[in-house]
């Protein structure tokens, strides 16, 4: 029989403690009551650890644990409304005897008078020196207590990193053969399935995420969809899962399937997919034949992937899969591998440790969570202490007995009570929900957790634990940003399981959760329950009354239909944690001034304004709104913000950029706008930006349209940053020149030190600065990866050099004439480059072929260029790795060097050419293509004369066989003769990818009098659109495509009637005068939507 846990009772009483140190201490005629309780709570504390581990014997022991976090809790809960109390005092005194801003405040019917303190605490300190008086009497020993542990203890030999994401270690043959099976996927069909089988634990999700993120995977599938299934297994509620991955809207939850379907087809058009299916444990076969039919209904463009990853041989069975993947255990020795890389990284291992290590990897019995697991679990311990947990830690049980008891051992060898609530507080989440960090730790805060220290404040604390969780695999990494930094995680089944079991872990359930996730079909909380309940998340359609009945809350997620927030929110004086940005609420009320212990507002980004009486929120940290919603004045007054994405200045008091000066804990992204209010310099200074070491994003911007510089120059020298930045961005700057800090890219040590460079740099922007003629200094700057300069209007030359660059844009510089010739040697990591609205700029240097990292290159409306550069094939590293291609309006472009095109040719994917009235070679280049690719999937060729007429006899040889989209414009500058061999190059063409193409523009010619005949064999057509084509009549056999979804026409003066077209959805017409729509095609076609000049039909 397990033992009740102490942490949740150990947490509530340090909670207790603190509060005591920080709130009480100072109250005069309270010091003896305070400092008494202060006394029985620390030697409550000191029986917990002897009280945990009699509980897993002793009943009586058991039960007096439960009602001490039953004391605690009620404790915790009067202390916190007499420290609401003090709060609201404090307001009071803040207002004016005039002040009716904050009528809305009732006044507190609680606690009122300081003798009624004393009472409380007197009342508390008696009910626990008689659970003392209790816990002496059951032989529970009282132990010495130290600080509270470490969240990482230290190693007893060196380690350099900590691994976050789970080793990968052993899948050798699995990963390749998985990845070439999706990539070679024939487009015969609209999808083909795997599925991975294994028991829990065996790495099946980990496995697939190695291969939906792998490159080639990527390439081969236009959309990549992943979704947890689990044991609900709902049709509807997978499709809106979908759905929402792919546009990031759910839905109102009121929709059909047919609509959800509807939407899904419309989301994915013609792209292909692959679909991840992720822990599926349905067996109904009705269930999953009702999904794949609507699947196989949303889209007909083949090629398709389907992967399912389930632990039941029986499901894989069931949707007949092409393959079935049976996840083997690992070897011992990958095992051993595994614990190594948690434990020493890359270090050697002590002989000691591996003896003992190598026989903790064989009882990991093949399973890659275990191994990851006990590898978190040692990582920092002595030699005797794994020897102690080799003996006495593991059994010889199997399978998923095993997995449970290492999961258990992974969660007792936390280091902190702190750290196991964070931890069994994620079992509040559904399985398989993605957990976006922030949100966690917030959370965690509110719940009381998270205890700072001198130098630490909650939030490191927090993301302290979120990496030791992850660490030790009880956490795991879904995804991350783009700088490499965990966004959010998800929390495997197992571990799930037990997380749920420690808080559920109650034989008689005398202790009620204190977490709930409700959702609309859920049942009634009942009174007696809602008022235990800390952390609640309610979705859609429930009363506003009834969150009075939560009294104890501090967690509050709404989502779903509310337009207003519930007045009955205002009486949660305990409230920490506030999230409605799922929800349709647009104001808020001023009597949310009265949540005075709020710590995280998170508003949805149309909300239009916050009250005035937000400063009177003096706890809040975390304040996450959009650009446009307007802030109240004297945000200066709420000095615990950390987060505070975007400050408008104004010229009244109360809203000047002085408000910024208080908020010295402000941290990570801060974009400041309107700063042409800001008088000068020393204004600007108030801001104390340079003060805010932990603002590590900034954003400085001046309003559009202004005609003078006013004090530009002033300002931004007065907001000179921290030397710890990170991203810089300063739009719509109109000064001359930059300050000497922005000029030279280093900040001063000290207010008269030297100058130091700014090498935490990794991303500038300078948008707008239209009176500068020289950009920043930035050779001195190692970890710059990405440069935007936008609109400079008066730049020349780029006359500085940087490097290792991985992101370069270079758009609307109208004075430009020329790019340095070092620019592409000296960036090999270069992976998007983009040039745009450069109109002197006539030459590229040479060497941008020999960018082996470029993905995406960009070029677009440069109308005097005249050539990229030479091929310099000599100085290639590897094959180049280029997905997309675009130049649009290069009016006077001549060539393109056909050796630089074939060079990417394998790997191109989306190739648009457009405007380049004076190319020579395009047949060439063409045909060049069209022999090498093997990916290209997107083409688009319009304003090019002479496109393809010389290519007409060499078509048959090109591989178009990954096409799914082709835009062809022939309207240029062609005689009769160019025409008939355009169309019969466009022919040959369609014919070569007649099983993929979902997506055709045609545009012609109106001695275009028919239409390519190989239309009619594009199986996957999904939508077509004809524009300036000459024929009087679309032919009969469009109507014999069963994919073709949508037809727009434009322009085609001469059309004047259609066929029957069964499988149409959706007609679009613009600028066809001869054409009649009659009663009797509409009558046919009653499903049709249609659409005649912008009017629906």
């Amino acid at each position: 029989m397990e033992g009740v846990s102490s942490a949740a009772v150990e947490v509530l009483v340090q909670n207790l403690i603190n509060l005591f140190k920080d709130e009480y201490s100072l109250l005069r005629g309270l010091d003896e009551d305070a400092q008494q309780l202060q006394r029985t709570l620390g030697m409550i504390q000191a029986y917990l650890n002897d009280a945990e581990k009699k509980s897993i014997t002793q009943d009586a022991v058991k039960i007096w644990l439960r009602e001490l976090e039953a004391v605690a809790f009620d404790a915790d809960n009067v202390l916190d409304e007499v420290s609401y109390h003090l709060l609201h005092k404090k307001v009071h005194k803040m207002k004016s005897s005039k002040d009716k801003v904050l009528s809305c405040f009732s006044s507190f019917k609680g606690i009122s008078r300081r003798r009624d303190m004393a009472l409380i605490i007197k009342q508390i300190n008696a009910t626990f020196e008689c659970m003392n008086k209790r816990a002496t009497d059951l032989g529970i020993q009282s132990m010495i207590v130290n600080a509270p542990a470490a969240a990482v203890a230290h190693t007893s030999f060196e380690t350099d990193s900590i691994s976050l994401d789970p080793i990968f270690i052993g899948r050798d043959d699995d990963l390749p053969k998985l990845v070439s099976m999706l990539t070679k996927i024939q487009d015969d069909r609209i999808f083909s399935m795997v599925a991975l089988v294994g028991m829990g634990g065996m790495g099946k999700t980990t496995l697939t995420k190695k291969v939906f993120n792998h490159d080639r995977v990527k390439a081969r599938f236009g959309s990549h969809i992943w979704v947890h299934v689990s044991q609900t297994f709902d049709a509807i509620s997978l499709f809106n899962k979908i759905l929402y991955k792919l546009t990031k809207r759910r839905s109102d939850g009121v929709e059909s399937k047919d609509d959800i379907l509807e939407k899904l087809q419309e989301a994915l058009k013609t792209k292909t997919y692959l679909l991840v299916l992720d822990d599926v444990w349905n067996e109904d076969v009705p269930k999953w034949e009702d999904f794949i039919n609507s699947i196989l209904g949303v889209s007909s463009t083949k090629g398709n992937g389907i992967i399912i990853t389930t632990r039941s041989l029986e499901v894989a069975s069931i949707v007949n899969p092409f393959h079935i993947h049976n996840l083997k255990g690992l070897s011992d020795e990958d095992c051993w591998s595994i614990i190594k890389v948690k434990t020493v990284d890359e270090n050697e291992v002590p002989s000691g440790f591996e003896m003992i290590g190598r026989k903790i990897a064989k009882r990991c019995q093949g399973l890659p969570l275990a191994a990851n697991v006990v590898g978190g679990v040692l990582r920092g311990k002595s030699e005797e202490e794994w020897r102690f947990i080799s003996e006495n830690r593991f059994s010889d049980a199997k399978g998923g007995e095993n997995i449970s008891k290492i999961l258990k051992l992974s969660y007792d060898h936390l280091s902190s009570p702190s750290l196991k609530k964070c931890f069994t507080f994620c079992s509040v989440f559904p399985k398989g929900r993605e957990i976006e960090k922030h949100e966690l730790i917030e959370l965690w805060m509110a719940e009381g957790f998270l205890q700072p220290s001198r130098r630490d404040d909650m939030e490191f604390m927090g993301n302290m634990f979120f990496n030791v969780l992850l660490q030790n695999s009880l956490l795991q990494v879904a995804t991350k940003d783009d700088d490499g930094n965990v966004e959010s995680c998800v929390m495997h089944d197992l571990v799930h399981d037990l997380a749920s079991s420690v808080i559920s872990n109650n034989a008689d359930g005398s202790i009620v959760a204190r977490y709930k996730f409700f959702e609309e079909e859920s049942s009634p909380i009942p009174k007696n329950v809602a008022k235990h309940i800390r952390t609640i998340f309610l979705k859609g359609g429930i009363p506003g009354t009834i969150f009075s009945n939560f009294e104890c809350l501090h967690n509050l997620t709404l989502s779903g239909d509310y337009k207003e927030l519930p007045n009955s929110i205002r009486e949660l004086v305990h409230l920490r944690n506030l999230n409605i940005y799922d929800t349709e609420i647009v104001n808020l009320p001023k009597w949310i001034g009265k949540l005075h212990h709020l710590q995280t507002l998170r508003a949805r980004w149309e909300l239009v304004n916050l009250p005035s009486t937000l400063k009177y929120m003096f706890n809040l940290r975390h304040l996450y709104i959009h650009s446009n919603t307007k802030l109240p004045a004297e945000i200066g007054k709420l000095t615990s913000l950390r987060t505070l994405p975007y400050f408008t200045v104004g010229k009244k008091k109360g809203y000047q950029i002085e408000e910024l000066g208080s908020l010295k804990n402000l941290k990570g992204w801060l974009e400041i706008r309107n700063l042409e209010k800001v008088g000068d310099k020393e204004d600007a200074l108030k801001a104390n930006i340079k003060q805010k070491p932990n603002l590590i994003d900034l954003v400085f911007e001046w309003s559009d349209g202004r005609e003078d510089e006013r004090n530009d120059e002033s300002v931004l020298e007065g907001l000179e940053p921290h030397a710890n930045l990170k991203k810089l961005k300063i739009s719509g700057f109109k000064g001359k020149r930059l300050p000497t800090w922005a000029e030279k890219m280093e900040v001063r040590d000290g207010p008269q030190g030297s100058w130091v460079p700014q090498d935490n740099l990794i991303e500038i922007t300078l948008f707008g600065c239209s009176e500068i003629e020289e950009i920043p200094k930035l050779e001195h700057l190692p970890n710059l990866k990405s440069l935007s300069l936008e609109r400079l209007k008066k730049v020349r030359y780029i006359n500085t050099s940087f490097f290792h660059l991985t992101w370069l844009k270079i758009e609307e510089l109208e004075a430009l004439e020329c790019v340095a010739e070092w620019l592409f040697f000296e960036n090999q990591d270069l992976k998007h480059l983009k040039l745009s609205r450069c109109p002197l700029l006539r030459e590229l240097p040479d060497g941008v072929d020999t960018l082996n990292s470029l993905v995406v290159l960009e070029i677009r409306n440069c109308e005097n260029l005249k050539s990229i550069g030479n091929p310099s094939g000599g100085a290639r590293q590897s094959q180049g790795i280029l997905h997309l291609l675009s130049i649009v309006n290069c009016g006077e472009l001549m060539e393109l060097p056909c050796e630089m095109l074939e060079w990417w040719a394998p790997t191109i994917e989306d190739l648009s050419m457009v405007g380049l009235r004076r190319l020579k070679n395009l047949p060439m280049l063409i045909d060049c293509l069209a022999k090498s690719s093997t990916r290209l999937k997107y083409l688009l060729i319009t304003g090019v004369p002479k496109l393809m007429a010389a290519s007409s006899g060499s078509v048959e040889s090109w591989d178009l066989s990954s096409l799914s989209t082709l835009s062809i414009d022939v309207s240029v500058e062609w005689s009769r003769e160019d025409s008939v061999g355009i169309a019969e190059t466009v022919d040959g063409m369609l014919q070569r990818c007649c099983n993929t193409l979902s997506g055709l523009k045609l545009k012609g010619v109106e001695n275009w009098e028919w239409l390519p005949q190989s239309i009619q064999n594009l199986t996957a057509l999904w939508w077509l659109a004809l524009e300036n084509i000459g024929v009087e009549e679309l032919t009969q056999w469009l109507g014999n495509l069963s994919s073709l979804r949508v037809i727009r026409l434009r322009n085609c003066n001469k059309l004047k009637r259609l066929p029957s077209m069964d499988a149409l959805r959706k007609l679009v017409v613009n600028d066809c005068p001869e054409l009649r729509i009659d009663s009797e095609w509409h009558s046919h076609h009653r499903h049709l939507e249609i659409y005649v000049d912008v009017q629906p039909v």
